[in-house]
């Protein structure tokens, strides 16, 4: 059995797919507290969620449920974008009860969901080596103590190179990993496990 929280704003929505997954033997229906908010410690599996509030506040944090994102017209950018960032599902708002309940399905497997009509677009893209994947060793490694907090002189000192040589590496890492900031490039790290904290 699956836990599933329907958090989308409309409640005529969220109505008739709360009481459309209740009556599916393979799915639990969670319900949530007044005005439809995802809390914290919300004890679900899965999360069906507007893509406004999945744009304002990732599900991806920590002891988050999986979210499957609901929207309207989702085309091949917005879905492959939506997945990077962590949701495991995209659907248009007009799927159906069997359509959500296959994606839950799909998704408590271990599966990643999205419409038929941006899968071909989807699966070019993954046909490319994802980014970060070819990071040296030695990126990783920078990437780890980026992930530390230690500023390039510390990094330096910590590898015996040079402090141009780690803004070398740096900048290689931000490349690869197609990230703005230091930050950003070990939020991507961390996310895709290249490394750990």
């Amino acid at each position: 059995m699956t836990r599933v929280a329907v958090a989308v704003r409309s409640r005529s929505l969220r109505a008739a797919l709360e009481r459309g997954l209740g009556e599916r033997p393979s799915v639990i229906v969670v319900p949530l507290p007044v005005g439809g908010s995802v809390p914290r410690a919300l004890e679900a599996d899965i999360v069906l969620v507007d893509l406004v509030d999945w744009s304002r506040e990732r599900a991806t944090e920590g002891g988050r449920p999986a979210a499957i994102v609901l929207t309207e017209a989702p085309d091949d950018a917005l879905v492959a974008a939506t997945l990077r960032e962590g949701a495991r599902g995209v659907l248009s708002y007009d799927a159906g009860v069997a359509e959500v309940t296959a994606a839950i399905e799909a998704v408590a497997a271990g599966l990643v969901v999205a419409p038929a009509s941006a899968r071909s677009a989807l699966a070019a893209r993954s046909s490319r080596p994802e980014p970060g994947a070819s990071l040296t060793e030695r990126e990783r490694e920078v990437l780890a103590l980026l992930a530390a907090g230690l500023p390039n002189r510390a990094i330096g000192a910590r590898l015996g190179i040079s402090e141009h040589t780690v803004k070398t590496y740096v900048a290689a890492i931000l490349d690869e990993l197609d990230a703005a900031t230091r930050a950003e490039a070990v939020a991507i790290g961390l996310r895709r496990g290249l490394i750990m904290l």
